[in-house]
Parts: structure tokens; sequence; C-alpha cells
């Protein structure tokens, strides 16, 4: 809903070839909110640029969120399955399917502890999990 009228939404997906290092031609896909009310062309009927990541909690980091707001991850999930329907190329539908498991939530990084059941954040950097807090981790090791 934009300034209280409903708007018929779409999105515009289109593919830029970029040459990468003289030799190897990348493909970028750039995703479009248009509204389909307005016009025909592209140009005239854009909204925004679709993001890649939505945290629209505190501040709305792009026009996107600052448009819908608290509701602009279901819309943008609404816009990106609408479009993976619609898409017969397979190039398209992987570029969609990346752009929606970017969208998904972040799991939190936490486990309890197994002696007292403490809440632990885990390290990003560490390739083992954490079993213990390190109180209780520091207890067992003066007990040694």
């Amino acid at each position: 809903m934009l300034g209280g009228n409903k708007i018929k939404l779409g999105l515009l997906i289109t593919k830029q070839y970029t040459k990468h290092y003289s030799i190897q031609t990348k493909i970028k896909y750039l995703f479009a909110v248009i509204d389909l009310d307005k016009s025909k062309q592209y140009p005239q009927n854009f909204v925004s640029v679709l993001p890649k990541k939505i945290d629209a909690i505190v501040k709305p980091s792009n026009k996107f969120e600052e448009l819908y707001g608290n509701q602009s991850l279901e819309m943008a999930n609404q816009l990106l399955e609408t479009a993976l329907k619609s898409r017969p190329d397979a190039e398209t539908t992987k570029a969609i399917m990346v752009r929606l498991k970017l969208l998904e939530p972040k799991k939190a990084n936490k486990t309890n502890c197994l002696n007292c059941g403490k809440l632990i954040t885990q390290s990003k950097r560490r390739y083992r999990t954490y079993k213990f807090c390190f109180a209780c981790h520091s207890k067992a090791k003066k007990v040694d």
C-alpha cells in the first residue's frame, strides 16, 4: 500500500553483461519493482530497486524499505515468488532463487551451555562450536 492506495506491483528483471578481466563475460541481474497501473514502459513505472537484504526493524536503509516499512520483507518475497512462477529461463530462475535465499532471515548463532544451561554466542571464526560457557570452562580447568 503506497499513500493509502493499493497499487499493482510487478518485478522487472534485466540482465546486464559486463566484461570480467576482458576475457570472461559476467552476467548481473537487476531487480526493479514497477507499478503496473502507471504505465507499460519501464522508466515511467519505476518504483524502486529490490534490495538484497531487508532489515526494516529500526531505520530503513533503502527506498524499498522506506516505502513499505514492516511489510517490505513479505512484499519482496511475494514479488520474487510470482516472478519465479512466470520465468521460463533457467539462468533467471537461478538468480531469483539466490535472491530469495538472501532474503531469508539468519538463524541465531547461539547454543546452551551443557553444564549450566546459559546461552552461549558462537564465534564465526571457530570451526567447532562451544559446548560450555566461559565460567564453566574456567571452573573445569581449575579443578584439573
